[in-house]
């Protein structure tokens, strides 16, 4: 018997790169899920496992003899979470409460097949250096931090505000290749 189809149930380049790169074929289905953050989302966490679960089994659901991939990441500081900034002044407000703090990164991962599900997530610490106003104005102009959650891209331009981290790179780019690949093991 042939492996089964693996999916990715992720709109995003950076992630279909790093699925790429670990040399997997797999098909792009994106999840259109409600992200809306529920009461039973207590910590970043919960939340982000929910999403990436979410995500899996809608795409299974309509791809029931495949393993799709859920994925979701986002930024937190304490308890509070930064998305994808909606204009200017939410990333400038991103920024300066990121701006010389250590802030932590959480990307859900969700593996499902018909018969079993994996749903975890991978914690990583990112510190920041301090920004200055003319630092977070230019690096807004650069067109980069507008589709990234928490307002920066640690692969691209944002990577140079960053003097620490402690945890999984490419978890922080949006899918931790070490822990996929382990579970995809078990699963192909």
């Amino acid at each position: 018997m042939s492996n089964p189809k693996i999916i990715l149930a992720s709109a995003s380049p950076r992630r279909s790169e790093l699925l790429k790169n670990m040399g997997y074929s797999f098909s792009v289905m994106p999840a259109d899920i409600d992200e809306s953050r529920l009461l039973r989302d207590k910590t970043p966490s919960d939340y982000v496992k929910r999403l990436s679960l979410l995500k899996a089994e809608k795409i299974l659901a309509v791809n029931p003899d495949s393993v799709v991939i859920g994925v979701d990441t986002i930024v937190a500081l304490g308890n509070d979470i930064f998305g994808k900034p909606s204009d200017y002044e939410e990333f400038r407000f991103f920024m300066h409460r990121l701006s010389g703090n250590t802030h932590q990164v959480y990307t859900g991962l969700s593996v499902v097949d018909k018969n079993r599900v994996v749903n975890d997530f991978i914690r990583s610490d990112v510190t920041f250096a301090t920004m200055s106003e003319s630092d977070i104005e230019g690096y807004w102009a650069t067109g980069e931090p507008a589709d990234k959650a928490g307002g920066y891209a640690i692969q691209g331009i944002g990577g140079s505000f960053i003097k620490c981290v402690s945890g999984s790179v490419s978890s922080i780019i949006g899918l931790p290749q070490a822990e996929l690949r382990e579970i995809l093991n078990s699963f192909l």
